[in-house]
């Protein structure tokens, strides 16, 4: 058991949970507080939110009062509604982790991702109360957004981000919060970056993707998430950082206290 621990405690560090919960569930220790806690941090890394939450219902009492677990909950709760405080910080979370494992592919596709996020944020804000947007709502499809571009702005375009980057130029010039998000967006090094998307796996084309690559187009990689936290500050957007950081550290004690009560046994 001492080892499958340091091998737990490796795999969390790089927030691969997957492989963390194979190990609980060859030590039979899947039904342990640890147990539940990497297995809902496995469903929500990939957004499946409601999973993740009922794997966090049945903690011992205490942890399940715990500061951190109630956090947790209740982000998940806001992550269900589709809350965009909640989805962008879920995010910016994903493409750290993506960072951390090299896995730069992926990691561009979660910047395109964020990028078109913002923008649709910005448009359907700018249409409406924000306090009632949700990212699980119609309006923010694509095919809806660019059909209010063309019928109320005569804006055409194939692409959601070009739309209404073109909108907030035309019709938002006097909201600076917009215009300034658009231009950290649009910055040469931002295209570039989005461009190698574009020509990769998930983009277009079949070109891979290196972190020299990533170093030429934007510089260090976690350049991209300082630009968008900026954003996010712009637009009065409130991330919640270090959520899967803040398991870990819970989720380190609540493995080492396996392995001790294992030795004494």
């Amino acid at each position: 058991m001492a080892q499958s621990c340091n091998v737990i405690h490796k795999l969390i560090e790089r927030y691969d949970y997957g492989g963390a919960y194979d190990i609980m569930l060859e030590n039979g220790l899947e039904e342990t507080d640890a147990g539940k806690i990497i297995n809902s941090c496995r469903y929500a890394i990939n957004f499946d939110f409601k999973t993740a939450k009922y794997n966090l219902s049945e903690l011992n009492e205490t942890l399940l009062n715990s500061e951190i677990i109630v956090a947790t909950k209740k982000n998940l709760d806001e992550l269900i509604k589709g809350n965009p405080d909640a989805i962008f910080s879920e995010l910016m979370e994903n493409i750290k982790i993506q960072i951390v494992n090299e896995e730069f592919i992926d990691f561009l596709g979660r910047v395109y991702r964020f990028k078109e996020a913002i923008y649709k944020f910005i448009f359907i804000s700018s249409l409406g109360d924000k306090k009632k947007f949700s990212f699980l709502t119609d309006v923010v499809l694509k095919k809806n957004i660019l059909r209010i571009l063309k019928k109320k702005f005569n804006i055409y375009s194939g692409s959601t981000i070009y739309g209404i980057s073109n909108y907030i130029n035309k019709y938002q010039k006097n909201e600076f919060k917009y215009i300034k998000v658009d231009k950290i967006l649009n910055a040469d090094k931002m295209n570039e970056i989005i461009e190698l998307r574009h020509n990769s796996i998930i983009g277009h084309g079949f070109s891979g993707v290196s972190v020299d690559d990533i170093y030429r187009a934007y510089g260090n990689p976690y350049n991209v998430l300082d630009d968008f936290e900026d954003c996010m500050n712009i637009l009065d957007i409130k991330i919640f950082k270090y959520k899967y950081g803040q398991l870990n550290e819970v989720l380190y004690h609540l493995t080492c206290d396996l392995k001790e009560k294992n030795e004494d046994e």
